[in-house]
Parts: structure tokens; C-alpha cells; sequence
């Protein structure tokens, strides 16, 4: 495909004149989200402002990954992902995409890409498009190298585009640490929407060129301004919301204090541990009860299993946790097992202070 066909596959949008009323506007778009979409408390100023930022990536290092997940179909993704098309920058939505379009569509038009149906092609995909796709959430990591032509020669592709994945359940851990994440939830027979008008996008075509307007105006101010969101014990996420944290400051005192409080929201319900934090997890209630100053390694998977709602009974094909794979699990944070004389007997287990900078470092 030549240059020229993939810069038609995106809109070439020219800003609007004057003086844009940012709050006004945005405001606006927030009541459209909700009067047609039923979501978490917080995530329509989330979606607006980043949708908002879209024009504004490259004023940034670090740029997020926007996540639209639900636990099954019918609730209201679709229509959620049409919202973020009418109003984003560049917007290029498709249900299904092979590694080498993502990262030459990017490098080429850097278009706002929406992932529909991500948990059938991505979920499920081979480490190469989930490496692709997190490589573009670092500006300065965000290329590929690929071997191009009969000369096989080395060619560099740009990954750095914002990027929206659309998916019933989880996508790789990886990807969603990457990620602002809005969870939908099917509407109950009380909650009502408005179905969205046929032809949104174009009705929208205002609203897109004043966002681009604006974001011109305020490009060099966000660039010289970044504001870093409130600590909670994740870095990642503060590195997520910066960009919105940031244009949020700039837009008004009033969109300021939205982002904040959606930060909070959103982030508080988010994301389950990954295994080895749940194991720490785990490991610290257990250890907080225990009397004695070491722990078998037999005692502590026995005390592992014994909740039946936690993975360990059933952690390798099926199979429960063996002393064996709590050591190489508990190996990466430098926690070794050791002969201990624990009672009269002397046994394979760990002492609690092994666990203490564990525990500090990454509960």
C-alpha cells in the first residue's frame, strides 16, 4: 500500500478559527457520553480527556493505552467506541488487524487506532503484536526494526499513536498496566440511552476541529507543564493519567478536579493483582498471623491452599502449589528457601524477614 492510501484511510482535519471555550466543550461532549452510554462513575471525563489528548501526544513520554473491557457482550462498547471515533484525533476503527498494518499505519499516519473485538486477535495473538503493542508506550521506545525488500534491509517503524482496545475480558497483563481502563457493565431495564445518530462522525466534525484548535493553542504551555498525578502506590498509573492530569490543569479548575476524581474512582476499582503480587499478598496475611519467626515451606503451601477461591489449588494444570514452586516463585524478589530448625525437627522453609523488603517494595 502506497503512502498516499494510507494517509486517505484518516481524516485530514484543519482547526477551527477563534477562540475555543475548552470547559464549555468539554463539558458538552461529557453530557453526549453519558446521555448514550452507561458507565462507572468517573469514566466519561476519563474517555472525554482522552480523547481530548489525542491531539496532544506528542507533546508527551509516556502515553496510555485507553481499554474498554467487559465481562460479556451487550454493554455497550460499540457504541462507546463510536463515541471515541466521533470525537478523537484521526480516528481509524477495525475489528481485526495483522502486526505489520498496525506498526506501518502508525509509522505512516499515526491515526488515533481503535482495536475492536482485541480479545480475538489480540488475547490470543503470539508475543510479537503484544510487544508491538506495548512498545508505543514509551516516546523513546516505541519503534520497530523489520528486514524490508529482496535486500532485506533494516527499516525502522514508529509505534507512538494512541491506541484504544476494545475486549470482553482482560487482555495480557502487560497491555492493561499500560492502560486507562473503563469497565462496562450491561444497563439494567431502569437505566435508559439515547441510540446514537447514523451519521455521528460527521455530526461531530465541529467538535473535532476545535479540539484541534485549542490543542495547537496549548500544545507548547502542556509541553512546559506536565503535572504529575497523586501517588496510590503505582507508578504505572501515575504515569498514565500525567497526560490527562496535565490538559486537565490547563483546560479549567473545574476539569481539574474531575480528573482527580476519576483517577481516584477508576484506579481504586481497577486491575487484580498479578500471581506473584497475590502470592506476597497472600504470604503477608498468613506470615501477620503466624507465631514463630520461621515457617516451613510445607506449612506455608498447606496454609496457601487452604482458600479454595485463591489460584494455588489449582495453580499447575490443575495440580495445587508445591514447596518446589513457591521457591521459584518467591525466587525473582531474592526470598530462598533454607534449612531452619523449626520445633525438633530441622526443615526446608523461610524466615519472615526475608519477606520484609518483599513486602515493602511491591505491596
Amino acid at each position: 500500500m502506497s503512502n498516499n492510501n494510507v494517509l486517505n484511510l484518516v481524516e485530514n482535519l484543519t482547526p477551527a478559527s477563534g477562540t475555543v471555550d475548552i470547559d464549555s466543550l468539554l463539558n458538552n461532549m461529557e453530557d453526549y457520553v453519558l446521555k448514550h452510554t452507561v458507565l462507572p462513575e468517573g469514566a466519561a471525563v476519563a474517555v472525554v480527556l482522552w480523547c481530548l489528548s489525542t491531539y496532544l501526544i506528542n507533546r508527551f513520554r509516556i502515553y496510555p493505552r485507553l481499554v474498554v473491557m467487559s465481562p460479556e457482550k451487550r454493554c455497550g462498547k460499540s457504541t462507546l467506541l463510536d463515541l471515541i471515533e466521533a470525537f478523537s484525533n484521526k480516528a481509524l476503527l477495525t475489528s481485526n488487524v495483522s502486526t505489520a498494518v498496525i506498526y506501518r499505519t502508525i509509522d505512516t499516519a499515526q491515526p488515533t487506532l481503535i482495536l475492536d473485538e482485541a480479545d480475538t486477535f489480540v488475547a490470543n495473538s503470539a508475543s510479537d503484536m503484544t510487544g508491538i503493542i506495548n512498545s508505543g508506550h514509551a516516546k523513546n521506545r516505541a519503534y520497530v526494526m523489520r528486514c524490508d525488500g529482496d535486500s532485506h534491509t533494516p527499516t525502522r517503524y514508529s509505534t507512538w499513536t494512541p491506541m484504544v482496545l476494545a475486549s470482553i475480558g482482560v487482555l495480557q497483563s502487560t497491555i492493561m498496566d499500560r492502560s486507562i481502563t473503563v469497565q462496562l457493565r450491561r444497563k439494567t431495564s431502569s437505566e435508559a440511552v439515547c441510540r446514537l445518530p447514523v451519521d455521528l462522525v460527521s455530526l461531530a466534525l465541529t467538535q473535532r476541529r476545535e479540539l484541534l484548535k485549542w490543542s495547537e493553542d496549548h500544545a507548547q504551555i502542556i509541553l512546559s507543564n506536565p503535572v504529575e498525578p497523586p501517588q496510590i502506590g503505582n507508578d504505572r498509573a501515575v504515569d498514565n493519567w500525567l497526560p490527562l492530569f496535565t490538559i486537565a490543569k490547563q483546560v479549567s479548575d473545574s476539569w481539574f478536579e474531575k480528573c482527580q476524581s476519576a483517577y481516584s474512582l477508576l484506579e481504586k476499582t481497577l486491575k487484580e493483582p498479578e500471581l506473584q503480587t497475590l502470592l506476597l499478598q497472600d504470604i503477608q496475611t498468613i506470615l501477620s498471623g503466624y507465631n514463630g519467626d520461621t515457617i516451613s515451606s510445607a506449612d506455608l503451601t498447606k496454609k496457601l491452599i487452604e482458600d479454595k477461591d485463591k489460584p494455588w489449588c489449582e495453580l499447575s494444570n490443575g495440580r495445587r502449589i508445591s514447596p518446589h514452586k513457591l521457591a521459584a516463585m518467591l525466587q525473582p524478589y531474592d526470598i530462598r528457601s533454607d534449612s531452619y530448625r523449626i520445633g525438633s525437627n530441622v526443615l526446608r522453609g523461610y524466615k519472615k524477614e526475608q519477606f520484609t523488603d518483599a513486602f515493602d517494595r511491591y505491596l
